[in-house]
């Protein structure tokens, strides 16, 4: 979870503790698809994520309005998947694999030669060239390169969606360090794992609506992973945990499980008895 907040913006407090509430309209921003079908959040639309998402912002006195002459923030959803490499089947099998096979060049094809002794030295030799150049070896060192060149691109779109680019920038510049890889590759093993994500951007309302003119105040961005979880399900409980940082800074990525939701069952207890009628 990652939280941003502009230096115009800052909430005001009641006496009580709580925040004054202020008045919001949602704008669609837009839904990101991952690489394969998910019913559990292909078959949501906008008005299904914001309906799922708006008790979190009602929780921290964000209140919806219909009226533009009081309404003070834009919110702009956006929503999704991003395409992580390491959900099964393998590198042989990826469709980052396939894509970096396709790019390498495929060897000269034979040309015609003469028959007889000479064509068949000639062709034994030009042979030689094409093994040469493209050995086994050579192609899978080309492989890794662009795979590697691949898979870094789409590791760094999706921590710009997912809000991990400072961290990605951080742990990056020190890369080498022994300390820091390990946290980098903790790091990446999420980016490289499909993700179910939310961004909310919060504009000045009346900014936009009255002079055209496009203010981000706060923006906040959300995540958890695809695998074993179902997005209309999860997203609730997504959005009331970050709804702490909804307007407020988060200093920076944090990186925690949702907190896990026990029932527990007392002695049962006997309310109320009805005699049996008789038949």
């Amino acid at each position: 979870m990652y939280s941003a907040v502009s230096p115009a913006y800052a909430r005001s407090v009641l006496p009580g503790g709580s925040f004054k509430p202020e008045t919001y309209a949602f704008g669609e921003g837009g839904t990101w698809g991952g690489s394969l079908k998910d019913f559990t959040i292909d078959k949501l639309n906008f008005v299904d994520v914001a309906h799922l998402i708006a008790p979190a912002l009602a929780g921290k006195n964000y209140l919806s309005s219909t009226d533009p002459q009081k309404t003070e923030l834009l919110i702009m959803v956006y929503w999704g998947t991003t395409s992580g490499i390491n959900d099964g089947g393998g590198a042989a099998s990826s469709p980052l694999y396939a894509a970096a096979r396709a790019l390498i060049p495929a060897p000269m094809p034979a040309k015609p030669m003469e028959s007889g002794a000479a064509g068949n030295a000639a062709r034994a030799g030009y042979g030689l060239i094409v093994q040469s150049n493209w050995s086994a070896a050579a192609q899978s060192d080309m492989l890794m390169q662009i795979g590697n060149r691949m898979r870094d691109r789409q590791d760094l779109e999706n921590a710009k969606v997912l809000g991990y680019l400072s961290e990605w920038d951080r742990l990056d510049s020190h890369r080498w360090t022994t300390f820091n890889s390990f946290f980098r590759q903790d790091m990446v093993d999420d980016l490289e794992e499909s993700r179910y994500f939310v961004v909310l951007m919060a504009y000045d309302f009346q900014g936009l609506w009255k002079h055209k003119q496009r203010k981000l105040l706060w923006e906040t961005r959300f995540s958890i992973r695809e695998r074993h979880n179902d997005f209309g399900q999860a997203l609730p409980a997504m959005a009331q945990n970050a709804s702490r940082f909804f307007g407020q800074d988060s200093n920076g990525l944090i990186r925690k499980n949702l907190p896990d939701t026990y029932i527990t069952f007392g002695e049962p207890k006997v309310l109320g008895y009805e005699p049996e009628t008789k038949k």
